[in-house]
């Protein structure tokens, strides 16, 4: 019996987070109660305070469940590319970020989420800090690995690596805005990656290197689900 309350209790909080994400998307962070997340998940309010204290706890639970897979397969240190050399390991987060974006539906339900639904004020003021430390983090380890990459193949890059990471941060957060607000006549993940490419190779690496790196990242089948193999980019054209 025990067992089967446990379960039971997982699949009660998998349900308000499922939830959570349609009350967010359709109604905004900020718009939206616990109690309608409760209607939408069948579940009662009394459920939504046993497994979170608050409307930021469940927030961040429903992020966590997107982002904690994503942070292991891309810089976590586990996975299929795990010790990869740091030009093919920059390029498979590229795709991992892009492809997962299109592929699954629930990344793209909390990206939206994210950056289209969230007004950091009042209650959810905590979470612009989050947010922040989270793209100082990928900066930082961005400017690593092009640092790496110039020690590896004995070049000097046409900036500094911080500038450059800085640089590429902000190319794919554009792309993934754009994307998400349905811009149209833009595929996220074929002109993404040839404007990644464009980056990089302007950025001072080798073109021959950096499509290689690309073939090279997106020969390791996605560990996300309905992920496809698409054109490396316009090294393909």
């Amino acid at each position: 019996m025990a067992r089967r309350t446990k379960e039971d209790a997982v699949a009660t909080r998998n349900a308000l987070l499922d939830a959570a994400e349609q009350v967010f998307l359709a109604q905004g962070v900020s718009q939206s109660s616990l109690a309608a997340i409760a209607k939408q998940a069948g579940a009662t309010r009394g459920a939504v305070y046993w497994h979170f204290k608050d409307k930021l706890d469940l927030f961040n639970a429903m992020i966590d469940r997107v982002t904690m897979p994503l942070d292991q397969v891309m810089y976590g240190g586990v996975g299929q590319f795990a010790g990869a050399a740091p030009l093919p390991r920059m390029c498979r987060v590229m795709y991992l970020l892009l492809n997962g974006l299109v592929t699954d539906d629930r990344i793209r339900r909390v990206f939206t989420i994210m950056m289209h639904r969230v007004e950091f004020v009042g209650e959810l003021a905590a979470l612009q800090i989050r947010h922040t430390s989270s793209l100082n983090d990928f900066t930082r380890q961005l400017a690593l690995d092009f640092a790496a990459v110039a020690e590896q193949e004995g070049l000097t890059l046409n900036y500094p690596p911080q500038l450059l990471a800085t640089g590429l941060r902000s190319l794919l957060d554009g792309l993934m805005h754009s994307w998400l607000m349905g811009v149209e006549g833009f595929d996220l993940e074929k002109d993404g990656f040839a404007a990644i490419q464009v980056y990089l190779v302007g950025a001072g690496l080798p073109q021959a290197a950096v499509r290689a790196a690309f073939e090279e990242a997106l020969s390791v089948p996605s560990p996300l689900p309905g992920a496809a193999r698409v054109p490396c980019g316009y090294m393909d054209r």
